[in-house]
């Protein structure tokens, strides 16, 4: 019995960062999918006078490229759900 949990807590030890990195991955997937949406959607609705930029949304967008998901995601979001523009699926 001993040796069962043992072994169950140091697959658990071993499993916790695949889990993490998985979720950042998939977060920055989510992030990549809103950027693409916002810039098709919103920043290039007319192509020879584009929409100013936006300076949240710029850097919502830096953040993302830089790792910082949870910075990214919500102004991303907002700004799509502002616009009009449905969010992608998540995940």
């Amino acid at each position: 019995m001993r040796n069962q949990i043992a072994s169950l807590a140091a697959l658990l030890v071993y499993a916790l960062p695949f889990g993490a990195a998985h979720a950042q991955s998939a977060d920055a997937a989510y992030c990549q999918a809103l950027t693409d949406r916002y810039t098709t959607y919103v920043a290039d609705q007319n192509e020879h006078r584009p929409a100013p930029a936006n300076v949240g949304v710029t850097a919502a967008i830096a953040q993302c490229k830089a790792g910082d998901t949870a910075g990214g995601i919500p102004a991303l979001e907002k700004a799509l759900t502002n616009a009009g523009v449905a969010l992608p699926p998540r995940g």
